[in-house]
């Protein structure tokens, strides 16, 4: 298995994610993201809500493979991910007045804004599959985590846009964070 493939790639070509085929060269473009460089998991990409896998990867400049770059986990995906016991620190990016208390089942606390410090303090290994996420699909603070962790050198950091409200619209427990 080729080093600079992430956990998440992994998790889903050994089937650890519901509904994956393949991901790698054999994946096809998605129709929808091809100027982005989405490479589809499946029949379509998540870009249009189909995705079965629920994860579509972004292929790194210059590379040959479908190389985590950017990566996108949906409810479904992460509660397979969550029963299959994958190894992964999932993060809430919620702070402030934002921060209403609620957390996904294990998740940890982590402004986007958060010193070094503080992130290493939290996610000690750069090289660990994390998982961030904020209120919804319209709330920022989740794709600002992630994109902070990668420049901290974070190589497998996956992002549930959906958000602790589509956690809990989905019928999925929350828990209260500890004070």
């Amino acid at each position: 298995m080729n080093k600079s493939m992430s956990l998440a790639v992994a998790a889903c070509c050994l089937g650890l994610v519901t509904g994956c085929d393949t991901v790698g060269p054999k994946c096809g473009m998605c129709s929808a993201c091809k100027d982005k460089g989405m490479v589809k998991t499946q029949s379509q990409c998540m870009k249009d809500g189909c995705c079965a896998a629920g994860v579509c990867m972004a292929k790194a400049p210059g590379a040959a493979s479908a190389a985590m770059k950017e990566g996108v986990v949906n409810t479904e995906a992460l509660m397979s991910m969550m029963r299959a016991r994958t190894p992964m620190a999932i993060v809430d990016a919620r702070s402030g007045k934002y921060d209403d208390g609620n957390r996904l089942p294990g998740a940890k606390s982590l402004a986007p804004d958060a010193a070094e410090a503080q992130v290493a303090a939290v996610l000690p290994d750069k090289h660990a599959l994390v998982v961030t996420y904020c209120a919804n699909l319209k709330c920022p603070a989740g794709h600002m985590l992630g994109e902070r962790l990668r420049q901290l050198g974070y190589v497998n950091v996956l992002e549930y846009a959906e958000g602790i409200e589509g956690w809990m619209a989905s019928g999925h427990a929350v828990e209260k964070a500890a004070q």
